[in-house]
């Protein structure tokens, strides 16, 4: 492969811990890809590990009604989660690419969360405002 081919792409299927929602996200193998593993609160508090596919690469069998969503401080950014189980799913993040979401790698099924190569990311430093109760 040459540095100006994307990578191949395959489908993860993933689901909320109580199975209402369903769905599916193509990404580039996590053999490969670097997950993002972020300090920031929420990520810390919901143990967010994450993938930023298209959102057209997401597709939902079950429950994409079914989500809640959580937004704090500036309310740019939608948390998306189920409210059965409390699973943390998605970030709605309204990012500078609009075709981008964020994925929690922790729904994936069959995957070793301690085989994935993490990059570390300084939200707590990084993203305002610093978490505050």
């Amino acid at each position: 492969m040459s540095n100006s081919e994307a990578p191949a792409k395959v489908w993860y299927e993933a689901n909320c811990h109580c199975g209402a929602i369903k769905y599916k996200v193509k990404i580039p193998s996590l053999q490969t890809q670097k997950v993002t593993n972020c300090n920031c609160s929420i990520c810390c508090k919901n143990g967010y590990l994450n993938v930023y596919p298209k959102r057209t690469d997401v597709v939902f069998y079950s429950g994409k009604d079914h989500m809640k969503e959580y937004l704090f401080g500036e309310k740019k950014s939608m948390h998306k989660f189920c409210p059965t189980c409390g699973s943390s799913l998605f970030v709605d993040p309204h990012m500078d690419d609009p075709e981008l979401i964020v994925v929690n790698v922790r729904m994936f099924k069959d995957i070793d969360v301690d085989k994935l190569q993490l990059w570390k990311f300084d939200g707590f430093n990084r993203l305002p405002p610093q978490y505050e109760v």
